[in-house]
């Protein structure tokens, strides 16, 4: 064999050699993204799997990239993980890297904040979970360690049967969370992509049949992490899929919600009046473990259209009607957030009902998300006189509100006492114990009840908590409701949201955002002929309601009518001084989860713009194929130009045997072709032969064989040019096979 055969003979084994590496990395990162969408079941939506699958393809890129120009495997390998850590740095710590891609040890201390923050997010959430920075830093992580597995699997090893093992690892997370969590369907379409790498990393066998494989699961990976339901277990309602839980006692779930490192959008209202309290649920059972809601049977379901004049509020006391609209965002449960007391509700999807006593809103076979409905209120305007006139004799059953555990701690009724004991009224009272928690040295911490293990809402709490001074909003309303009983006025607590923080906009309305740092809990007391009041003991949150002073119009200030009760007072904008609060923090987590840079994204615009890209790939792929073998075909290569010929015919579905001779090709071809085509083929075929059996190497044109190419699409319709063009039967073949 001449010196220049050999060259060439080279050149083509390089070529078939680069083909092949490709092709195999991106079925590995296919089948790899396919797995991955089994975590749609333990996560929200589908933008997580974007950066996921950077990262996977980074590093199945590096290692073939190496691989090209250097034949070591296991070198590959630790480039493809060099790759996977430069794409880690890139998305998660650029300003901690130099250049922003070499990690340095602040690069080091940003990934090990974003463990420690992936590992409380997760710890905070039920499933599915919301995917903030700390999760997809773990998660592309996890990604990367996967790709790494494959790649050395199907290169180092050369046995590309064990990339099993950590795409099975990856479609048995979700029930490493919960047993029944695993979907069927995401394991046959990660058997399909399975079968791909084998079809494409197994030179014995023919790939033309791992096109409609490959095209199958490529569209399942995309579409299963962005429609794929969120699962929802039947009779547990938690904090889980990044939303706010309002389950039977939403005050067992408040202090995981308020601890969340980023705060979620609970709901949007408008109002023409001002800041609103919006109540989810009434507690009025205490007992030694928590509060929680009575029995009470709602009444018959639709009956929201009309609601019962609140219980105790008589014809005497001044009112303000009022309208809210509301939006549901991030709250998810059986029970409706509405201020107190409500009339009527309009706009709700499903059967909803009202509880008589605490006028809470819920429902047995709805849910809370997503609704967006009209409240019509009165707000009640008790003056100060009224509260302190309120008789002491209690209704018919009112007993129950005031009912103590056996096992409170003594000290919460003699601090009752000694607070509030003197005090001549149960108004007056009232104002003591407010005044002792909210003027006095309590501080508010959602942390110090956790690692002083007194936290909760039980009786047995509240004894340390006293003693302590320092938890938050659940250990104030329970302990002032609490001192309240002790002191025969009727309580209970309640758990919903402030108003608060006010949206600036042109319109007449007002607009608020309420988000989990809004989520709180306070006591109501009651009042014979007044009705239930809220009160706020907590320390740095809300606001304390206030009262109108007098009733007679005063004739010595004629520019004041004090006969006109000043209503209790709503604030325009509540922020919590919590350590949880971060203002600073984008609230808008509708429906979308968070780049690693806090850009929020829509699955649903991903998967617009990114599924016709990557159907788009094999015809990428075809693409740069033949635009190297016409390279090759310039540097003298004829044996390329007879291949992309042999390819572009099977593309356009000519029964070509990649296996027969030149010869037998073009005398099958030339059964289709017209006479022009025909000569261009048999001149080119010529060219062929004479390069294999000569020992004067025959010179192809370029033009030669693009003319060949465009008589072959010629003969046939546009459907068959269209279906070459877009999916090549011939794109993702593991080599070129000599013709």
């Amino acid at each position: 064999m001449s010196t220049t055969e050999a060259a060439r003979v080279a050149s083509v084994a390089r070529h078939d050699r680069r083909v092949r590496l490709w092709s195999i990395a991106g079925v590995l990162a296919l089948a790899t993204g396919v797995a991955a969408s089994s975590l749609g079941a333990v996560l929200t939506e589908g933008a997580w799997w974007f950066p996921l699958m950077a990262v996977v393809v980074a590093v199945l890129a590096s290692g073939a990239a190496f691989r090209s120009v250097n034949s070591r495997a296991w070198l590959g390998s630790v480039v493809a993980a060099a790759g996977g850590l430069v794409s880690l740095v890139l998305m998660f710590a650029p300003q901690t890297a130099i250049l922003g891609i070499i990690p340095t040890a602040d690069t080091v201390s940003r990934f090990g904040q974003l463990v420690t923050q992936g590992q409380a997010s997760i710890a905070v959430q039920s499933f599915p979970a919301d995917a903030f920075v700390g999760i997809v830093f773990l998660i592309c992580l996890g990604a990367a360690a996967v790709a790494v597995a494959m790649d050395v699997a199907a290169f180092v090893l050369q046995k590309p049967a064990l990339t099993a093992i950590p795409l099975t690892i990856l479609l048995l997370v979700p029930s490493f969370v919960r047993t029944e969590l695993h979907d069927a369907f995401v394991f046959a379409a990660t058997a399909i992509a399975y079968v791909a790498v084998l079809l494409v990393a197994s030179p014995q066998k023919s790939t033309r049949s791992a096109w409609p494989l490959i095209s199958a699961a490529l569209v399942l990976s995309l579409i299963v992490p962005v429609v794929l339901p969120s699962v929802e277990p039947a009779e547990q309602l938690g904090s889980g899929q990044g939303l706010i839980s309002t389950g039977v006692n939403p005050i067992i779930n408040l202090s995981t919600d308020l601890r969340r490192g980023v705060p979620l959008r609970a709901l949007t209202y408008a109002s023409e009046s001002g800041g609103e309290y919006l109540r989810v649920a009434a507690l009025d059972v205490f007992s030694e473990d928590t509060w929680e809601p009575s029995q009470n049977e709602p009444t018959a379901a639709g009956s929201v259209t009309e609601f019962p004049i609140a219980p105790g509020l008589s014809d005497e006391v001044p009112r303000e009607e009022k309208v809210l609209q509301v939006e549901i965002d991030r709250i998810r449960g059986k029970l409706l957030p509405v201020p107190y007391a409500t009339a009527n509700i309009s706009g709700l999807e499903g059967d909803w009902s009202w509880e008589p006593d605490g006028l809470t809103v819920s429902t047995d076979d709805s849910n809370s998300r997503g609704q967006n409905y009209e409240v019509a209120f009165v707000s009640p305007a008790p003056s100060v006189e009224q509260l302190e006139a309120a008789p002491t004799t209690l209704p018919d059953s009112f007993e129950r509100y005031l009912e103590l555990p056996e096992t409170l701690p003594s000290i919460v009724t003699e601090t009752a006492h000694a607070v509030a004991g003197g005090e001549t009224t149960r108004f007056d009272q009232a104002l003591a114990l407010q005044s002792f928690f909210a003027d006095g040295d309590f501080t508010y911490s959602e942390d110090a009840p956790v690692a002083e293990e007194y936290d909760g809402s039980g009786a047995g709490v509240l004894g340390e908590f006293l003693a302590a001074k320092s938890g938050y909003c659940v250990h104030f309303a329970s302990a002032m409701a609490a001192m309240a009983r002790s002191l025969e006025i009727p309580s209970r607590v309640v758990v919903g949201f402030t108003p608060g923080e006010r949206i600036a906009d042109d319109s007449d309305e007002r607009r608020f955002l309420v988000s989990t740092d809004n989520l709180h809990a306070w006591p109501e007391l009651y009042f014979p002929t007044i009705g239930w009041i809220r009160f706020e003991p907590t320390v740095s949150v809300g606001s304390a309601p206030r009262f109108a002073q007098s009733v007679e119009d005063d004739p010595s200030t004629p520019d004041v009518d004090e006969s006109q009760p000043e209503p209790v007072a709503t604030p325009t904008s509540t922020s919590p001084a919590t350590p949880g609060a971060r203002p600073d923090l984008p609230l808008d987590e509708d429906s979308s989860a968070a780049t690693p840079n806090g850009v929020e994204i829509s699955p649903w615009w991903w998967l617009v713009l990114a599924l016709p890209v990557l159907l788009l790939i094999p015809a990428l792929v075809r693409v740069t194929r033949r635009a190297l073998r016409l390279a090759a075909v310039r540097q003298g290569e004829t044996g390329a130009a007879w291949r992309e010929v042999r390819d572009t015919a099977i593309d356009l579905g000519y029964p070509v045997s990649a296996t027969a001779t030149p010869r037998q090709q073009f005398e099958h071809l030339t059964e289709h072709l017209g006479d022009s085509g025909t000569s261009a083929l048999s001149s080119l075929l010529g060219q062929v032969e004479a390069s294999a059996f000569s020992t004067r190497p025959e010179t192809v044109r370029v033009g030669a064989v693009t003319n060949v190419l465009a008589a072959l699409r010629a003969s046939v319709g546009w459907r068959g040019r269209l279906r070459a063009a877009l999916a090549p039967r011939t794109a993702f073949s593991p080599r070129d096979r000599r013709g």
